[in-house]
């Protein structure tokens, strides 16, 4: 079935939502139409996060307590605080996308691919009522209102990815974005000789007129 407008618009735009690290520094790749074993998911997005925090205090490592007395690490008062070393290591964080802009598309068996660490439902504002009973505990839901603007109404529950099927997700997700800028190189290069050859004929009817 073909995809309407509001499908993808969403689409467009659901990529970029609330990135996990909220810097210039990050990594975020997102793909469409991606085979995950239980079918195509609308978007999948591939980004950098957290996986676990080994930050320390050097002055513990010194044997030393902490300069503030009777609290020790981690605690509040080690933001900003000179001796706090933050050592982050980052992981993959995979998020599965489906878009849904009616009750009976909710419904339907398809488009419930949700195999990520993070798992959302998409849904136009005004849909979230009539489906919010019907979503799974571990789903999420976001909405997307008429001005372009998304809102988290319900959270996901964390799921863990191995690292075989992560594996597969980026070569099946890969093959899309390959895909996607061959077919762009594509339509650019028929396009440039259609112009041609539309030339080319408007050379031979002036000649024959001629």
């Amino acid at each position: 079935m073909a995809e309407t407008e509001l499908t993808k618009q969403i689409k467009r735009c659901i990529s970029w939502y609330r990135p996990a690290l909220n810097s210039n520094l990050r990594t975020i790749r997102y793909a469409e139409e991606v085979d995950v074993g239980t079918g195509y998911v609308d978007v999948i997005r591939f980004e950098d996060y957290v996986e676990e925090n080994k930050s320390f205090c050097s002055k513990e490592l010194e044997g030393l307590s902490c300069k503030i007395q009777g609290e020790k690490f981690p605690c509040k008062k080690c933001i900003g605080c000179v001796y706090k070393k933050n050592r982050y290591m980052l992981g993959i964080l995979t998020t599965c996308f489906e878009i849904k802009i009616s009750k009976s598309d909710f419904k339907s068996k398809n488009g419930h691919n949700f195999v990520g660490n993070h798992n959302y439902y998409v849904v136009p504002t005004e849909l979230y009522p009539k489906i919010i009973d019907l979503v799974p505990d571990d789903i999420g839901v976001i909405t997307y209102n008429k001005n372009g603007n998304f809102r988290k109404k319900k959270e996901c529950i964390f799921k863990d990815v191995s690292a075989e099927d992560l594996n597969r997700f980026l070569f099946n997700a890969l093959k899309k974005w390959v895909d996607k800028e061959k077919t762009g190189l594509l339509v650019k290069l028929q396009h440039k000789i259609n112009m041609q050859y539309g030339v080319i004929r408007w050379m031979q009817g002036v000649e024959k007129n001629c």
